[in-house]
């Protein structure tokens, strides 16, 4: 005996406007939608959410979902990629692309059915059983390969600055059903009510981590707003300072100099990021930066070491390939314990990390010009970490009564 025909809009405006859909975290939309027409019986096979709004560093983010069992849809044709997340669940995989300014001057992105979608306003439809011919758009084929039967992109109603766009591939023998689209059409008012909400809080979240880093954002929209609000964290403490500065800049043209500040910013931001590092401070030419523990101080240490290698090695690269410009550094790594959190005026609050820990890393930094090293390490964080270190020597250090032993990271063979 056949199943009773859902009735589509019905269900579909009753999940539209369950306050859970208020809830959902930004990145909880596509598995809410798969969820729900895998309840409905349509089995959705691959699933896209593009978002794009204004921001400092990202021009746009794509979220894909795929089942769990399904291997990753290739991405190529882009240089734009700034990295890549991954959320395994087990109702499917989230492949999150934060993609950089100028992607849609692409080709790729072009010749999408996303730029097909808002460039019209209206929703498309193309019907994978048969194949069509010709291909409308270069990812058909991949939707093909993977035995899709259906594909509908719908643009979502957004603001002025913002642009949101869904697509949803079914594997279903006979494609979508009109009812279900007619149904999910007459819901995009109200998807795109709680969609709105969604992006806002996206938006907010990552220009805020833009200006203030990943888990300081957090941290604040979790309620670590007040003036004086600190907490105490152990962490590794890094700071990375550029040599001969002021020197460039009486030699250095402006646009140079901020070139040159860029490309070190630039590297260091990638060196700490891939080894789950935070950017705390750009202060005039140098940069503070940590490594929050997490109960495991050597492997924090040795995560926070790996990055500052990672960090020499490509500078070396960038000196190999610019003569005009080389970049020339010191950097000091501690570990100790923090206050992370508010501090400032009234109106005015920054969030940083302040103590003693804070301090010794500065005053280590300032010791590598003179030895001559790229960076030096506290007796704390030699002793912690297990990579090869070497001591250089005992030094007075400025605001410290102790003598401090100075130790640096021995290369590798």
């Amino acid at each position: 005996m056949n199943e009773p025909t859902p009735d589509y809009a019905a269900e579909l405006f009753a999940w539209g406007q369950d306050v859970r859909r208020l809830h959902e975290e930004p990145e909880e939309l596509l598995y809410a939608i798969v969820n729900e027409m895998g309840r409905l019986g349509l089995q959705p096979g691959l699933g896209s959410v593009v978002i794009r709004t204004p921001h400092p560093q990202i021009d746009m983010l794509v979220m894909r979902w795929r089942p769990l069992d399904t291997h990753e849809v290739p991405t190529t044709g882009t240089t734009s990629i700034r990295r890549q997340y991954t959320i395994k669940r087990r109702d499917g995989v989230l492949d999150l692309y934060p993609l950089a300014h100028g992607h849609t001057d692409e080709a790729m992105w072009q010749t999408s059915p996303f730029f097909r979608a808002l460039e019209s306003g209206e929703s498309l439809r193309v019907r994978l059983c048969p194949p069509p011919s010709p291909i409308p758009f270069p990812i058909v084929e991949d939707l093909l390969e993977r035995g899709m039967t259906d594909y509908v992109v719908f643009p979502l109603e957004s603001g002025a600055n913002v642009s949101v766009v869904v697509s949803i591939a079914t594997l279903r023998p006979d494609g979508f059903p009109d009812a279900f689209l007619s149904a999910f059409k007459r819901l995009i008012p109200i998807l795109s009510l709680s969609v709105a909400y969604k992006v806002e809080r996206f938006q907010f979240r990552q220009v805020l981590s833009a200006y203030i880093g990943r888990e300081p954002a957090a941290r604040v929209l979790n309620g670590q707003i007040r003036q004086g609000d600190f907490v105490k964290r152990q962490a590794a403490v890094g700071f990375a300072d550029l040599r001969g500065f002021t020197a460039a800049t009486s030699r250095l043209e402006t646009q140079e100099l901020l070139t040159l500040l860029g490309a070190f910013f630039q590297h260091v931001g990638h060196a700490v990021h891939e080894f789950r590092g935070e950017i705390l401070k750009f202060m005039g030419d140098g940069v503070l930066f940590i490594f929050p523990d997490d109960g495991e101080p050597t492997k924090t240490c040795d995560r926070a070491l790996l990055a500052v290698q990672r960090l020499v090695g490509d500078v070396e690269e960038h000196n190999q390939t610019t003569s005009r410009l080389p970049i020339r550094f010191g950097c000091a790594l501690h570990f100790g314990e923090v206050l992370y959190g508010n501090i400032g005026a009234p109106s005015r609050l920054d969030f940083t990390v302040l103590g003693q820990a804070v301090n010794l890393t500065s005053r280590l930094e300032s010791l590598t010009n003179q030895l001559g090293e790229s960076c030096v390490l506290s007796a704390r964080f030699a002793e912690l970490t297990t990579r090869a270190t070497r001591e250089i020597g005992t030094f007075t250090l400025k605001g410290f009564v102790e003598p401090q032993n100075v130790y640096c990271a021995t290369p590798a063979p």
